[in-house]
């Protein structure tokens, strides 16, 4: 199955606004060098046989005075299935005329056709499309694939990826073990370059067994004559041959032919598409059950959970792979999204095989007057007693 990411237009679709998001959002993505097949368009009348609820989605839903209950069923579906949605209202006092009420406990934004950008930007923030978000690592053997490697490389940062090479990448006098599953973590797609010499390669279990515990998607480019191995169960296996090289495929300055890079392109897309919505609902997920667990209640939006808790608004927001300083600095924006300066702000995520010296940076953090902290997932249930 080819995984893409789902565009889902809700409630009055005939307002001149939802086309102009719409075409601002493709004008966004084709600067980006993402291709319009990509994505899928879906509104009510398609949403019964085109929505997988295992696809990453991004929800608008376009407020009206007149129809302000319309595709309420939908909604409850998208809700329970954990999808971020946004409610555009139009009137500057209309939301709760305007929006379902299933819907009402979500901050909606008022439209402003001079500022369709931000619209654009929140389904692309939700998405993970933006450049700093969309991460790649590609595994291979300098003595047998150096040539496909930097083919790759380029390719892939023309089409709007973060391209990190183990091999070049990784500094001398480096724990290398460590800092491989560290830079895995971050990551989004695995790609091996799985030539004959490279299986025997003693970190490549190790690479195997780091992307399955983190849910990271591998795409294996398997060489002519090497059989394939079945040891990752998320990995997706491109099948050379001799006709997909412009050479000798058995030399380490081979190259891919054009057509097959861009085929190779699309099945990392799709790779990214399926994990990057399968980690972050296991993130999201594990987090919410723990809440419920303890009677707290928490309301999902379109890139966070919020809560009120004690006469304090706590604000949750997933962070997939090794979370950042400047994660942490970029979140306090959401003070202003959620409408209340007094807000606390914590990001969430998950510390299997990140450096414990950098978990202990983050715990340092969170010592501090820092106004994000941090919370790992094996803590979840500790914090959430205690706070």
């Amino acid at each position: 199955m080819t995984y893409r990411y789902q565009l889902i237009f809700l409630g009055d679709t005939a307002n001149p606004a939802c086309d102009a998001i719409k075409g601002g959002f493709y004008e966004k993505v084709n600067e980006m060098g993402l291709p319009k097949e990509a994505f899928v368009e879906i509104y009510s009348f398609n949403f019964g046989v085109d929505y997988q609820n295992k696809q990453p989605s991004f929800v608008y839903y376009f407020g009206s005075l007149n129809h302000h209950d319309r595709d309420v069923d939908i909604l409850d579906t998208l809700m329970s299935n954990g999808d971020a949605i946004i409610p555009v209202f139009f009137t500057q006092d209309g939301f709760y005329n305007e929006i379902p009420k299933v819907i009402q406990v979500m901050n909606g934004k008022l439209y402003d056709s001079n500022d369709v950008n931000s619209f654009v930007d929140y389904a692309l923030e939700s998405l993970r499309l933006l450049r700093k978000n969309r991460r790649l690592f590609i595994s291979y053997r300098r003595t047998d694939s150096a040539g496909v490697a930097n083919q790759l490389f380029d390719a892939l940062v023309r089409n709007n990826y973060d391209v990190f090479l183990d091999s070049y990448s990784i500094a001398a006098a480096t724990n290398f073990q460590e800092e491989l599953h560290h830079r895995l973590s971050d990551c989004d797609v695995l790609i091996q370059l799985y030539t004959a010499g490279f299986k025997d390669s003693e970190w490549c279990k190790e690479e195997i067994t780091s992307a399955n515990q983190k849910q990271i998607g591998v795409v294996e480019l398997v060489w002519p004559g090497v059989d394939l191995d079945k040891h990752n169960y998320l990995c997706e296996p491109v099948i050379l041959s001799d006709a997909s090289f412009l050479g000798d495929s058995n030399t380490p300055e081979s190259l891919l032919k054009g057509e097959v890079v861009a085929h190779i392109t699309q099945v990392v897309e799709s790779v990214r598409a399926r994990n990057m919505a399968a980690r972050q609902d296991n993130l999201v997920g594990e987090f919410i059950s723990e809440a419920n667990k303890q009677g707290r209640q928490l309301v999902q939006e379109y890139v966070y959970l919020v809560e009120n808790q004690n006469g304090k608004k706590h604000v949750f927001i997933p962070a997939v792979g090794v979370p950042q300083s400047f994660d942490c600095f970029e979140s306090l924006r959401f003070k202003e999204l959620v409408q209340d300066p007094n807000s606390e702000i914590y990001l969430i995520y998950d510390d299997l095989r990140i450096k414990k010296e950098w978990i202990k940076h983050l715990d340092w953090l969170n010592q501090s007057t820092l106004e994000v902290k941090t919370i790992k997932k094996k803590e979840f249930a500790l914090w959430l007693n205690n706070h």
